[in-house]
C-alpha cells in the first residue's frame, strides 16, 4: 500500500520530467490535488502538453513508469487526448494524459497549470437527460425478461446497470455531479435507493429491488405516456403480482 509521502515524492519526479522534456511544452495537475482536495486515498492526475513526436512521449513516459513500478496500464482516450492510467506496484493509481498541445486545457474545474500555456475550451457536460431516461428503461425491459426465464444473475447484472443510470438522473435533477457517481454522496437521501440493493438472485427478491427501482425512475419520468410504459414493467413487487 502506498504512503502520502510516496505518492507526493512521486509526483514531485514526474512534474521535474516533465519540466525537462522539451518536447512537453504544458502541465497540469487535475483531479482533487489541483483544488486542494486531495485526501489519503487520491491518485496521481498529470495531464501533459506534446507539441511533437506523440507516440515517442508516450512510449518514453511508459517505460519510465515501468522503471518507477508500474505493473499494468488501461488506456482511455478522450478525442485525440491519450489517458494513460496505471497501476503501481504500491496500488497507487497513476493517470498520465497526453493532449495535442492545441487542444490543451482545462474541460472542468479540477485543473491546476504547472507551466505551459492552455488554451480556452468548452467545458464537460453532464450527461443528457433523456438518454439516461432511455438507458433505464431499456435495462428495465430486458431486467423483466431476464426474472421471467430464469436468468438471476443477469438480472442482478441489468438491475445494477438501471440503478445507476436512476441514481443520475437524480443527481441531474438536484444539480450535482452525475458523472461516475461523483455527486451521488450530495444527494438529499441517497439512502432512498438501498431498498434497489439485490440480496439474492432469488425471483421474489428480483422483483422487489425491481418493483422500488422502477418507482424511482418514474419520479424522474415527465411523459405520460412513457411512465405508463415503464409502470407496466414492473406492476407490483413479490406477493403482489
Amino acid at each position: 500500500m502506498f504512503t502520502v509521502a510516496e505518492r507526493d515524492q512521486l509526483r514531485r519526479d514526474l512534474i521535474n520530467a516533465a519540466d525537462t522534456d522539451p518536447r512537453v511544452v504544458g502541465a497540469a495537475l487535475t483531479g482533487s490535488a489541483a483544488v486542494g482536495k486531495e485526501d489519503r486515498w487520491s491518485d496521481i492526475d498529470l495531464a501533459l502538453s506534446v507539441e511533437t513526436e506523440v507516440d515517442a512521449v508516450v512510449a518514453d513516459w511508459t517505460a519510465l513508469m515501468y522503471e518507477r513500478g508500474a505493473v499494468s496500464h488501461l488506456d482511455v482516450r478522450h478525442g485525440s487526448a491519450l489517458f494513460r492510467v496505471f497501476l503501481m506496484r504500491s496500488t497507487l493509481q497513476v493517470d498520465l494524459a497526453f493532449w495535442p498541445s492545441a487542444e490543451f486545457g482545462a474541460t472542468g474545474p479540477t485543473f491546476r497549470l504547472l507551466f505551459g500555456e492552455a488554451n480556452e475550451l468548452p467545458r464537460a457536460r453532464q450527461p443528457d437527460r433523456a438518454e439516461l431516461v432511455g438507458l433505464a428503461w431499456l435495462y428495465g425491459l430486458h431486467v423483466r425478461s431476464s426474472i421471467e426465464r430464469g436468468r438471476g444473475w443477469q438480472a442482478l447484472y441489468l438491475i445494477n446497470h438501471m440503478r445507476d443510470h436512476v441514481m443520475s438522473l437524480r443527481c441531474l435533477n438536484e444539480g450535482v455531479n452525475a458523472v461516475q457517481g461523483r455527486g451521488l454522496d450530495d444527494l438529499r437521501d441517497p439512502g432512498e435507493f438501498a431498498g434497489t440493493l439485490v440480496l439474492s438472485t432469488h425471483p421474489d427478491e428480483l422483483r422487489r429491488a425491481f418493483h422500488v427501482l422502477t418507482g424511482l425512475l418514474l419520479t424522474e419520468i415527465n411523459d405520460s405516456a412513457l411512465a405508463q410504459a415503464v409502470r407496466a414493467l414492473s406492476p407490483g413487487a413479490a406477493g403482489q403480482r
